[in-house]
């Protein structure tokens, strides 16, 4: 077990705060490598917080300028490994004393946009996570990732670096003040694993971002991380036994194995442009997502889009899509299953002002009004920002 109290290494550009600067904010996020749904979030509080200080325990520098990025953010000692960022999964054991090392003693009010390590920072003042859901690997993930192992030494190795990191989880996830879940399945998880209440606040998309087309394509369309849990191989199986076209955008890990099960009527774009993407969407026939999500932005950037969403049942889909009305359901995640689902889809039409009017639910403007609320009911007294 770590001590509670131990010498750190100095921050990259950590500022000195004292408690005579008052009402001062700080915005944390766990790493800034890429942008994706959690970093959208973290650059939606910056909009709602902009005279926060950013902090990550580690970043990408590419990713220093513009619309990823149109702050400073400051980093933790992480960022002294030469290239860490590159391989920051390999990084797992060292998150948990990064993020206790970063020290926002003096800040009124801190905001951790965590799916893994940064709700341990030390902070005196009100602690609101915004929780895009416990570390998967340490909790619900825990044994799917130890099996994935080649050997059992590797295995044995692995499990106890994730005992390690969920003993500190456990620990770190008391001290915040108040919890905010994504959606009810986080929620679920944050009662489950940290023995901590939360509120729900979705996230939001850049609904004005995304137009419908006047004209729609045959392809059926994946948008994801192209990881295990995500279940793309359950699409790719599906549209090679309908020999129905299949565009997966997105890339990692998982992407070798994945080509070599395609057929030939799947394509793999790899990462695509912001405007490439909106255009992809809006052509669909429908977006399919086979993985359980946290939430899922992906099914309503589709529906704003003006393009139905056919998901895998649980998780973040049962609040995002309207079965049968704004896209369907897959009861389990079996191929037969998504067969069904395609076959059902084939025979439905779906209205184009429903699908728009269910993605405005989740908007920027309703996100920041939740999120001012959450503030407030810590009883904080904010001048600014609210």
């Amino acid at each position: 077990m770590m001590p509670e109290e131990h010498e750190c290494p100095p921050a990259e550009f950590l500022p000195e705060v004292t408690m005579a600067d008052r009402e001062r904010i700080a915005l944390v996020h766990d790493y800034w490598v890429t942008v994706r749904g959690g970093e959208r979030i973290f650059l939606g509080l910056a909009r709602l917080f902009p005279q926060a200080d950013c902090f990550a325990l580690i970043r990408d520098p590419a990713l220093g300028s513009g619309s990823q990025q149109p702050f400073a953010i400051r980093t933790t000692a992480l960022q002294w490994i030469p290239n860490g960022y590159r391989h920051f999964r390999a990084l797992l054991p060292l998150y948990p004393l990064a993020a206790r090392c970063l020290d926002l003693r003096g800040y009124d009010l801190v905001i951790s946009s965590s799916s893994g390590f940064c709700h341990g920072i030390r902070a005196n003042g009100v602690h609101v996570c915004y929780c895009h859901s416990p570390l998967r690997y340490a909790w619900n993930e825990f044994d799917a990732t130890i099996r994935r192992q080649r050997t059992p030494l590797g295995r044995a190795a692995l499990s106890g670096v994730l005992r390690y990191v969920r003993h500190m989880d456990f620990a770190a996830a008391q001290r915040v003040s108040q919890y905010v879940a994504n959606s009810r399945t986080v929620q679920q998880r944050i009662a489950s694993n940290y023995d901590r209440q939360s509120v729900i606040v979705h996230p939001f998309v850049d609904t004005a971002r995304f137009r419908p087309s006047d004209v729609v394509d045959d392809y059926f369309l994946v948008v994801s991380q192209l990881l295990p849990y995500k279940r793309v191989d359950l699409a790719i199986q599906a549209c090679n036994r309908l020999r129905r076209r299949l565009l997966v955008v997105g890339d990692g890990p998982e992407r070798p194995a994945l080509e070599r099960m395609a057929g030939p009527s799947v394509s793999f774009l790899g990462r695509v442009s912001e405007g490439d993407l909106t255009a992809l969407y809006a052509r669909s026939a429908a977006l399919l997502q086979c993985g359980e999500e946290d939430f899922g932005m992906a099914t309503l950037e589709a529906q704003a889009s003006g393009r139905p969403a056919i998901a895998f049942k649980t998780g973040g889909a049962a609040e995002t899509v309207l079965h049968e009305r704004t896209g369907l359901h897959i009861p389990e995640q079996t191929v037969e299953c998504v067969l069904e689902a395609l076959a059902q889809f084939n025979s439905m039409k779906f209205d184009t002002p429903d699908l728009l009017a269910h993605a405005e639910r989740f908007n920027e403007a309703h996100f920041r009004s939740a999120m001012r609320q959450v503030v407030r009911d810590t009883g904080l007294d904010l001048k600014v920002g609210l």
